[in-house]
């Protein structure tokens, strides 16, 4: 996979997602997948969310975030990449969304910037262990950047109220990508 160094590969702005914002605890797994469903909703597949849950261009995250708190976090609790992507997947079963979420645990910046080069943003979970001064934390990523002295950075959608937030590649872990499940087919939801 080849791309420019020392140059920005950005997806569409995340402005309008600014005021989706995690209101307290540890609710950053519902609010990233929240707004990664509706990015890809507004630029990319209208079809990807239930025309009962969300309109395309709406921009009040409430009754999205409230669908899908409930299969995603029940309780206020830290989550992780296979509790996502399992809810996420609960969520598309449910609305018959022909949709499929899909999971790494290593790797988050071949997915990332593979998803990014196909036009997708990528949920990413932030490790403190890796460096992350957010602590544990899902954001969702629109860009990447690789510098001639081999240093990468995402540029993320911040649901602490950054659209634009730049940060070290090094402190992402798993990722969490969605993919069309076309003709009845369903993929793995491992696959690279």
């Amino acid at each position: 996979m080849t791309y420019p160094i020392n140059q920005w590969i950005e997806l569409n702005s995340f402005e309008n997602y600014r005021t989706w914002k995690t209101p307290s605890g540890f609710l950053c797994g519902t609010y990233a997948s929240s707004v990664l469903l509706a990015y890809w909703q507004d630029n990319l597949d209208a079809a990807c969310l239930s025309a009962e849950i969300r309109k395309p261009q709406q921009f009040a995250p409430d009754v999205l975030v409230n669908s899908l708190r409930p299969l995603l976090q029940p309780l206020d609790l830290p989550t992780v990449p296979l509790q996502i992507a399992v809810g996420l997947n609960h969520y598309f079963r449910r609305y018959q969304v022909p949709y499929r979420a899909r999971i790494t645990t290593l790797g988050a910046w071949q997915r990332v910037t593979k998803r990014i080069l196909a036009g997708e943003p990528v949920m990413i979970g932030l490790l403190k262990i890796f460096g992350s001064t957010y602590n544990n934390h899902w954001v969702v990523a629109h860009g990447f950047l690789e510098t001639a002295e081999g240093q990468r950075f995402f540029k993320i959608h911040d649901n602490w109220g950054n659209v634009d937030k730049i940060i070290p590649a090094a402190w992402a872990n798993g990722t969490i990508s969605l993919t069309a499940q076309r003709d009845g087919s369903r993929e793995n939801s491992s696959n690279a």
